[in-house]
């Protein structure tokens, strides 16, 4: 008898102890779910990336030119590549996946990340066309 009653509490308190592992392996799970799983609108997510889907025309457009050598009117300055390169580069990720995920997963809110990702590249073109005036962005 003493042996199932000291059975008894070793597992009231295995079952106790393993609960409150519960309750803190939920409270940790909420605040990595809440800091990394921030969502964002499907509708924000398209208009986005028509945004970008503009925006990275006018880079393969502006690309496609020859460098600027001082002798073409019509050229790119080498420093607007250095920039345009790696926004579109990194923006076409960010869309990309942004889209599947959303084919994946309709009608639900897309990740944070990637749209705050694709809004980086989308200012970063924007920038750099009103600095090196391109595609009339003045």
């Amino acid at each position: 008898m003493l042996k199932r009653i000291f059975a008894a509490a070793c597992v009231a308190v295995a079952l106790g102890g393993c609960a409150q592992w519960q309750a803190i392996e939920q409270k940790v799970g909420a605040v990595v779910s809440a800091v990394s799983g921030a969502t964002v609108n499907p509708q924000a997510v398209l208009v986005a990336s028509n945004i970008f889907d503009g925006l990275e025309v006018t880079a393969t457009n502006y690309l496609r030119l020859a460098k600027c050598n001082g002798t073409t009117p019509v050229c790119r300055d080498p420093s607007a590549t250095k920039v345009i390169i790696p926004a579109v580069r990194s923006g076409r990720v960010a869309r990309n996946n942004l889209q599947q995920f959303l084919k994946d997963h309709p009608g639900e809110l897309g990740p944070r990340g990637l749209y705050d990702a694709l809004q980086a590249s989308i200012a970063t073109l924007q920038a750099a066309y009103a600095k090196y005036q391109i595609g009339g962005a003045s």
